[in-house]
């Protein structure tokens, strides 16, 4: 197994376990559009916070994992899987400039010291940013990214024991990257500079994209489930009653008109209500982002933020978060990448597959297997499934 680039007008398939479920979603290229050919969903079983699975719910979850494969449609067996954002380490530090071979032994090492990892027992990685530091400094700045075996075996194993055979272990931001740079691979493209807020069930990110490049990645622990908490304690709802009324809300938002459950006009301002604090808290933490963006690197500013991840599309979140950033939110690129997989996704599901946004990893995923762009290995970091597998 390596952690390369694969060419090919068929994608890898793509394996995103989150906190939820396991999306697994395989695309092909035509004429430059994605097209499906496989989705299925595993649903993962509510536990209790800190409890772990127990052998026969590994047994089950290994029998549904095989079950969603054989009957997904998909061509292959080789995948790509993204880590949960619980399982890496991130941190932005500042490195002398030095050769790529002795940057990465500094990296390795500072990801040991920082994350309190044995350099035998971790996969780590980085990202050069391409930061303006101050004039003079002779430092870069670099993401580094870090993930321990112990972690890697924890995701590899029921996906290995379901029949795949993982090739790569990614990241759900650098998956994200991929998918929403689809069109900005030239040099020339540096200059179109987009924002990725991306909104899941345990977290939320900001990542900062120039061209394909990425610029910044900031973690953000506001997440889905403390949304739904929020709606808990002001509408006295359980857990259960709680997600469903906001999904029924972004279903709405989704396809006006178009919801199986319409939510009634006092109910979506009681949420609205419940949840407005956390939109004010997300926004400020993207306001603060930007702030960093324009202070640290020079050239263009963000021509638009992008939305994304199964709780991006919280009704007026993109209202208030364009109001206080002054710039245009989108819910997708401009060709629609991922509205354009939705219908696509239904048919292989044979159930509403939920917002597309929910599977913008998914997809970036698969799209690892695509043909390459023009940039090299070094540029798109990933952390090898072999020594995370042994």
């Amino acid at each position: 197994m390596f952690a390369g680039r694969f060419s090919s007008s068929i994608g890898l398939l793509g394996v995103d376990i989150g906190s939820r479920g396991i999306k697994l979603l395989q695309v092909r290229e035509h004429h430059r559009q994605l097209h499906v050919v496989g989705a299925a969903r595993v649903d993962l079983p509510r536990r209790t916070q800190g409890e772990a699975p127990g052998q026969e719910a590994d047994h089950a979850l290994t029998q549904q994992f095989h079950a969603a494969i054989t009957n997904g449609g998909f061509t292959g067996r080789r995948c790509v899987v993204s880590l949960p954002r619980s399982d890496v380490r991130l941190q932005s530090i500042r490195l002398p400039s030095m050769p790529e071979p002795e940057l990465r032994q500094a990296a390795l090492w500072e990801a040991s010291q920082r994350f309190g990892f044995d350099r035998e027992a971790m996969e780590a990685d980085y990202i050069r940013t391409g930061a303006s530091l101050q004039s003079g400094e002779t430092r870069e700045e670099i993401l580094l990214i870090a993930s321990s075996h112990a972690s890697l075996q924890a995701r590899l194993a029921p996906v290995m024991a379901a029949g795949l055979r993982p090739v790569a272990v990614d990241t759900d931001f650098n998956a994200l990257a991929r998918i929403f740079s689809r069109s900005c691979r030239r040099e020339s493209d540096r200059g179109q500079v987009r924002v990725v807020v991306e909104v899941g069930a345990s977290g939320s990110m900001v990542m900062i994209l120039r061209g394909d490049q990425i610029a910044f990645v900031k973690s953000i622990t506001i997440s889905g489930h403390h949304f739904n908490q929020a709606v808990v304690e002001h509408l006295e709802l359980d857990e259960r009653a709680a997600a469903e009324l906001r999904a029924a809300r972004i279903a709405a938002l989704v396809a006006p008109g178009g919801a199986d459950t319409p939510v009634e006009a006092a109910t979506d301002r009681a949420v609205f209500e419940a949840v407005r604090p956390l939109i004010g808290d997300l926004v400020k933490e993207v306001v603060l982002c930007l702030r960093y963006y324009g202070v640290t690197f020079r050239g263009h500013p963000p021509e638009r933020i992008i939305l994304t991840g199964g709780d991006g599309l919280e009704p007026q979140l993109d209202t208030v978060l364009q109001q206080a950033c002054k710039i245009p939110v989108a819910f997708d690129e401009p060709a629609a990448t991922l509205e354009g997989l939705t219908e696509q996704i239904r048919g292989k599901l044979h159930r509403t597959p939920g917002p597309a946004a929910s599977w913008a990893v998914a997809a970036g995923l698969s799209a690892r297997g695509l043909s390459p762009a023009k940039r090299s290995e070094k540029d798109e970091p990933s952390m090898e499934a072999r020594r995370g597998a042994a």
